[in-house]
């Protein structure tokens, strides 16, 4: 760390800055207190995946427009380096000013890079080590925090309160230290830009496993919708056979499932967030049955022979005229 002068450049506060239309301080009591809550559970959230476990204090509201600062402090501070906490406070700051289509490296790593501005010489050098690794452990995160749903859903609610408040011209955050000086630049986001951090959709793209074993529990011999019962993962789940042609072996009695019968197919994970941004699976699809198990013996399916065939031909033309 640096030295004790200097120190407050990793104790830091976040500071939410709403703007108004009409120059007043005041904001709706509901309204406010529903998007504090939405920037709460965020930070929450967020410092969930950077693996630090923390208390929120909020301090009241200071003049021009309506701002408020939020101290995040380490719940076992002697467990906790202080600049794991400088690294929920930053994420927290460049996840409210990027939209829900960008990834935060940028805004993240600019933040972090404040950090270091009009630092003694004394300190500089520990300090720009810390912001060093702080960066390393950021662009670990960034994958987890930047495909997080509750995170999106989060952002995207707070967002879309502000849009229907139309009192809120804009909204900034910015990172200070103890007694409130800023330390970085407030990240300034106009109402217009409001509709870019809201998702649009609760629908998740599907998760498309290949070569996932299930046993069946329950076929259906019948055409339809009907749904099949299988054990996958050591957990009872219902899906809908959409291999047309596993279908035909199986309703053809070419194929005869007994205990223990186990298919290798592509299975596919229909999900859905609900309000607070949490995956829940909606339904399981078979896509495609590459072998299924007869008397202990497996057997390749015809699908998954034309597959490999189609593999070969798909080769052999990439290496003729690539």
């Amino acid at each position: 760390m640096a030295t004790a002068g200097d120190s407050h450049r990793m104790t830091l506060k976040l500071q939410f800055h709403y703007w108004f239309s009409d120059k007043s301080h005041t904001m709706d009591a509901l309204i406010h207190n529903k998007c504090e809550r939405e920037l709460l559970e965020l930070t929450k959230a967020i410092a969930k995946i950077c693996g630090v476990n923390i208390k929120m204090e909020t301090e009241p509201s200071g003049k021009g427009g309506l701002k408020s600062w939020l101290t995040i402090t380490a719940k076992s501070p002697k467990k906790t380096a202080v600049t794991k906490i400088a690294l929920v406070n930053t994420v927290v700051a460049a996840c409210v000013a990027t939209p829900g289509q960008t990834s935060m490296s940028e805004i993240g790593n600019a933040l972090l890079d404040s950090l270091a501005g009009n630092v003694s010489e004394a300190g500089k050098e520990q300090l720009q080590k810390d912001i060093h690794a702080l960066k390393i452990e950021f662009a670990n995160l960034l994958p987890l925090l930047d495909q997080s749903s509750v995170v999106k859903k989060r952002r995207s609610t707070f967002y879309d309160l502000l849009r229907k408040y139309q009192k809120v011209k804009s909204f900034s955050v910015a990172l200070t230290d103890e007694t409130k000086k800023p330390i970085t630049e407030e990240q300034l986001v106009a109402r217009e830009e409001f509709k870019s951090f809201i998702v649009s959709s609760n629908t998740v793209a599907p998760q498309i496993i290949e070569s996932a074993e299930i046993e069946i529990i329950s076929p259906v011999l019948m055409k339809g919708k009907h749904k099949w019962r299988g054990m996958y993962k050591g957990e009872p789940i219902s899906f809908v056979m959409k291999s047309d042609d596993f279908m035909t072996l199986v309703q053809s009695g070419k194929v005869e499932f007994k205990s223990g019968s186990t298919i290798s197919c592509t299975l596919q994970i229909e999900k859905k967030m609900n309000g607070v941004g949490v995956e829940r699976i909606m339904g399981y699809n078979i896509l495609g049955v590459g072998s299924y198990s007869e008397n202990g013996k497996t057997i390749e399916t015809p699908e998954a022979k034309q597959k490999q065939k189609q593999a070969v031909v798909s080769k052999r033309q990439l290496d003729l005229f690539g």
